[in-house]
């Protein structure tokens, strides 16, 4: 089940890094994987910042949610951190990079 979440939070880090600073902009997701599961989600970008949030309801019913921002810090370059909440209630922070 983490493996879907942090495969539905690359998604996101690709959906705003190929975004340029020029192209504003909204988008909405939904993908079922391979073992059922089942990802929606949305964002908007903005002047080199973009806004993702979704949540992932995995095969068996628990449901994870996700929040998280991004910003272009070089043409190419992109910084993001977020949050990962869990269907016991527990949630996770994360931070990544990314570079063309």
């Amino acid at each position: 089940m983490k493996a879907a979440m942090l495969a539905a939070l690359a998604a996101f880090a690709l959906n705003a890094a190929t975004l340029s600073a020029a192209e504003a902009g909204s988008w909405t997701t939904r993908w079922t994987g391979p073992a059922g599961g089942v990802y929606q989600g949305n964002g908007a970008c903005n002047n080199g910042a973009c806004q993702s949030a979704g949540t992932f309801t995995g095969p068996n019913g628990g449901v994870w949610h996700h929040a998280g921002n991004s910003h272009m810090v070089a043409p190419g370059q992109w910084a993001g951190e977020g949050s990962v909440t869990g269907p016991s209630g527990r949630t996770w922070q994360h931070q990544w990079t990314w570079q063309r």
